[in-house]
């Protein structure tokens, strides 16, 4: 396959991932709030659903976003490193509804979970393989990616502040499948329940239950919001691995900014819709909210990577990279002096080119 036709190639997958990305969150968005609609009450979180009609698509979309967050390659090692992680989140957000203890309480009693019937034994057989097989999948590919991808040993050598990040989140991430996997396998099949975690004591809260699902939740919506913040601030980013970047990776940074802002508010504004339209409805405001913004940040990336690619071939080479920045064979990120790769080509090709980088770099650093 010639150069030009590889990198069309690129470009249209990375497009197809990224526009993917939008429209299944879309899709689960509209279902929830259509069933909502046409059952005339509203589920306290999107996965009460799970044991409805829209349990299909709440767990193809779930599973369908995993895997396309890992299976894209982030434009700087800390936003690749956070999609994989919230990757596997999402999967256990999938396959294990909130409800999951009044699920198995049910079938106990002789409740049928679907139209052929399954038994509670049956359905934590059938959890125990499924998510000790996504389990040990999350080892091996965390495993080789510290051992064989440049990416992943680039942030845990880059600084002190990336290596402990990398610790902190890696280690919640095994304490997460070890609690996940005790409580699946430990009990017998008929106690199996996955409560999670309960914390006592509280301030003002006093006592929270906070299930498996609840914990993947959020562990979830906290590696998305990471990512987003690595392209709010992505010379901060960079700095964590020593990467530097290309001026086309430092536009719509307010953009950026915005959406993290409201991702991290998103308690705070679910909460106050929840206190004005439908008390007791905190949670599924919140995954509606943070649903939205995932979207938008993606269709902002999405129109990102379109300007680059559009931009006339008189205009500055970081605006007229030939392969977009998130493509795994591309050189958008350029190495320091000591790397072993070398640049592209057209990098070293024109001063002025050179000049306009690096005026583009101070003016985000100022902001």
């Amino acid at each position: 396959m010639a150069p030009e036709s590889h990198t069309q190639v690129l470009r249209l997958t990375y497009a197809n991932l990224r526009w993917l990305l939008v429209l299944l969150p879309a899709v689960l968005f509209v279902v929830t709030v259509g069933a909502a609609i046409q059952q005339g009450h509203l589920e306290t979180s999107i996965s009460g659903y799970y044991g409805g009609p829209v349990r299909d698509v709440f767990v193809g979309v779930m599973i369908g976003v995993a895997v396309l967050l890992l299976a894209y390659q982030g434009a700087t090692y800390f936003e690749d490193y956070n999609l994989g992680g919230a990757g596997f989140y999402a999967v256990f957000v999938a396959l294990v509804p909130t409800g999951l203890a009044e699920t198995l309480a049910g079938l106990r009693s002789g409740v049928s979970f679907s139209g052929q019937g399954i038994s509670a034994a049956e359905y934590v057989w059938s959890l125990r393989f499924s998510l000790t097989v996504v389990a040990l999948l999350a080892l091996a590919l965390f495993a080789l990616e510290l051992r064989a991808r440049e990416r992943m040993r680039a942030l845990v050598t880059g600084d002190p502040i990336s290596l402990v990040f990398v610790v902190v989140t890696g280690g919640t991430l095994l304490s997460f499948l070890g609690l996940a996997m005790w409580q699946l396998w430990a009990p017998p099949v008929e106690e199996v329940t996955m409560e999670g975690l309960r914390l006592t004591g509280l301030p003002v809260v006093g006592e929270v239950q906070l299930r498996v699902h609840d914990l993947a939740a959020i562990f979830l919506i906290c590696a998305l919001a990471v990512a987003v913040w690595s392209h709010a601030w992505p010379r901060a980013a960079a700095r964590r691995s020593r990467e530097r970047l290309e001026s086309h990776e430092l536009v719509y940074l307010a953009g950026y900014r915005v959406i993290f802002v409201l991702m991290v508010l998103g308690p705070l504004v679910a909460w106050g819709i929840a206190r004005t339209f439908a008390p007791g409805h905190l949670v599924i405001f919140l995954e509606w909210w943070e649903i939205a913004l995932f979207c938008l940040f993606w269709v902002v990336e999405t129109r990102r990577q379109a300007r680059l690619l559009s931009a006339p071939p008189s205009a500055p080479l970081a605006a007229r990279s030939s392969v977009p920045s998130a493509a795994p064979s591309s050189v958008p990120l350029m190495e320091p002096a000591s790397s072993s790769k070398t640049m592209a080509p057209e990098a070293t090709s024109s001063s002025s080119s050179s000049s306009v980088n690096a005026a583009n770099c101070s003016s985000e650093s100022s902001t």
